[in-house]
C-alpha cells in the first residue's frame, strides 16, 4: 500500500498563510496520522479554519479600497507640509527684503538746542545771548541707485534659491517615502512568508510530539523543532519590526495615513517607475540639488556686486531752521555731507576680495555636488545590475531548483523512500528561497527609485 502524498504548493505571489495552511494542516494530520488525528482535532486546534478564511476574503475587499499606494503617499507627502511652506515664507520674505533694500532711508527729524549759556550768571538762560536758539531741521542720507540696486538683487537672487531649496527637499521627501513605503511593503511580505514558515513548524511539531508516544518520533526531533521555530518567530518580530519603524517613517511626512495598508506584493512596483532607457548623466545637471548649487553661485556673484558698489560714496543733505529771541532775526541752514573713503585698499577692496573667493568657494561646491551625485547615479546603477542578475539567477535557476527538489522529496515521501521531515525542509527551502526573492527585488526597487530620484523621472516625482 503506497504512503499518502502530501502535495505542498510553491508561495511566489500567493499568499500561503491565508489560504492553505490552516487546512492543510487539519488534512496532513488525517492522512500522516489517523490515530491521533481525533485527539489533536478535539483540542481545538485547527477549528474555525474555513470559517476564518472567508471572513479574511470579505476583509480583503474592504482593505483594497482603503490602500496606500505608491503614488498617493508621494503626493500626500507635499500636501501642507510645513517644511516646503517654511521655504514659501523665506521666499516671500525676501523678496519683500528686496523692495525695502531699493529704498532710500528714511529722514530724519533734528531738534536741539544751540549756544545755550553755562555760566556768568546766564546759566540755561535763552535770553541773553544772541546766539542762542531753537533749532529744527531734516536730514536724508543720499545712497547711490547703484548699492540700492545691487542690495535689492541680492536679496531677490536668496528669494530664487529659497525655490531652489524647495525642488530640493520636495524631491527628498518624495524619494524617502518612496524608500518608506517599499520598506512597509517588503517587511509586510517576509512577516507573511516567516509566519508561513512558522505554521509549518508549529503543524510538523504537533505530529512529531504526537508520534513521540508510539515510538514514530524522538524527542530531539521535538526539541529542534522547537529552537527552529523560536528562531523563526524571532526573524518574524524583527521583520514587523521593520514594518513599523517604515510606517513611523512614513508618518513623518504623511502623518495617521501611514497606518493605512499596502498591498503586499513587490512584483507591480517596478511597473510604477518610469525610468526610459534614454536617461543619461547628461540628465543630473537639471537635478534640483545642482540647480540649487547654481543659484548659490549667483547669490554670491551678488555679494561681489554689492561689495563693488560700496566703493560709491555716500552723500548726506539736511537743513535747520533756528528760533532766536524776538527782537533777533530767525537763522535757516543748508549743509551736505560727503563720505571719504581714503583707505579703500584695506576696507571696499578687502570686501570685494572676500566676496570673490565666496564665488570661487560657490564654483566648487556645485562641481563636487556634481561629482557626487555623478558618484551616486554609477552606485544606484551598481546596485540594480546587482539585483536584475541575482533575480535572473533565482528565477532561472535557484527557484526552479528549490522546486524541483520539494517534487522530487514529495515523490520519494509518497514512495516511502524518504520522511516527511525530509519533505517539510524540502518546502522550508522554497520559502526561505522567496524570502531572498524578496531581499532582491527590493533592493531593485530601491535602486530604481534612487535612480529616479537622480535622472528626474517625471512619473515618480511628481509636481517637481
Amino acid at each position: 500500500m503506497n504512503t499518502p502524498r502530501v502535495v505542498f504548493g510553491t508561495l511566489f505571489g500567493h499568499h500561503y498563510s491565508d489560504k492553505l495552511s490552516g487546512a492543510f494542516f487539519v488534512w496532513l494530520l488525517m492522512v500522516a496520522m489517523p490515530s491521533q488525528a481525533d485527539h489533536l482535532l478535539s483540542t481545538g486546534l485547527g477549528l474555525g479554519l474555513s470559517s476564518s478564511s472567508a471572513m479574511s476574503h470579505k476583509t480583503d475587499a474592504n482593505l483594497l479600497a482603503n490602500e496606500l499606494s505608491l503614488q498617493e503617499a508621494m503626493d500626500l507627502a507635499l500636501q501642507n507640509q510645513p517644511l516646503l511652506q517654511s521655504l514659501d515664507d523665506a521666499a516671500a520674505a525676501a523678496h519683500a527684503a528686496a523692495k525695502a533694500e531699493g529704498q532710500l532711508p528714511d529722514p530724519k527729524l533734528k531738534l536741539g538746542v544751540i549756544n545755550l549759556p553755562l555760566n556768568h550768571g546766564d546759566t540755561l538762560n535763552f535770553n541773553r545771548d544772541d546766539m542762542t536758539m531753537l533749532n529744527f531741521g531734516i536730514m536724508q542720507d543720499m545712497i547711490p541707485r547703484q548699492k540700492l540696486e545691487a542690495a535689492s538683487q541680492k536679496s531677490n537672487a536668496e528669494a530664487e534659491q529659497y525655490h531652489y531649496e524647495q525642488l530640493v527637499t520636495a524631491r527628498s521627501i518624495q524619494r524617502d517615502v518612496a524608500l518608506a513605503w517599499l520598506a512597509v511593503v517588503e517587511a509586510q511580505r517576509k512577516t507573511e512568508i516567516y509566519q508561513a514558515i512558522a505554521n509549518d513548524m508549529a503543524t510538523e511539531r504537533q505530529i512529531a510530539t504526537a508520534k513521540i508516544s508510539s515510538g514514530g518520533a524522538m524527542v530531539g526531533d521535538s526539541l529542534r523543532l522547537d529552537a527552529e521555530l523560536a528562531m523563526t518567530n524571532d526573524k518574524r518580530i524583527m521583520a514587523n519590526r521593520d514594518e513599523r519603524k517604515a510606517r513611523v517613517m512614513l508618518s513623518r511626512w504623511i502623518g495617521v495615513a501611514a497606518q493605512r495598508p499596502v498591498r503586499p506584493s513587490l512584483y507591480t512596483f517596478t511597473q510604477t517607475i518610469s525610468i526610459g532607457a534614454e536617461k543619461n548623466e547628461a540628465t543630473l545637471n537639471q537635478h534640483p540639488l545642482l540647480q540649487n548649487a547654481r543659484q548659490a553661485e549667483i547669490v554670491a556673484q551678488s555679494d561681489v556686486d554689492r561689495a563693488k558698489a560700496e566703493r560709491l560714496q555716500n552723500w548726506s543733505w539736511e537743513v535747520m531752521f533756528g528760533k532766536r529771541r524776538s527782537n533777533l532775526s530767525d537763522m535757516v541752514s543748508f549743509q551736505v555731507a560727503i563720505d571719504l573713503p581714503w583707505d579703500r585698499a584695506n576696507r571696499q577692496d578687502k570686501r570685494t576680495s572676500e566676496k570673490l573667493l565666496q564665488v570661487e568657494k560657490a564654483k566648487k561646491l556645485t562641481e563636487d555636488r556634481s561629482l557626487e551625485l555623478t558618484a551616486e547615479l554609477a552606485n544606484a546603477r551598481a546596485d540594480l545590475e546587482a539585483a536584475e542578475a541575482r533575480q535572473a539567477e533565482h528565477q532561472t535557476r535557484l527557484i526552479p531548483l528549490a522546486a524541483a527538489r520539494l517534487k522530487v522529496t514529495e515523490a520519494s515521501y509518497s514512495a516511502g523512500k524518504q520522511s516527511l521531515t525530509d519533505v517539510w525542509e524540502a518546502r522550508r527551502a522554497v520559502l526561505e528561497v522567496e524570502l531572498d526573492h524578496v531581499s532582491i527585488i527590493a533592493d531593485a526597487e530601491r535602486a530604481n527609485i534612487q535612480i529616479g530620484y537622480l535622472l528626474n523621472d517625471s512619473h515618480l516625482f511628481k509636481g517637481n
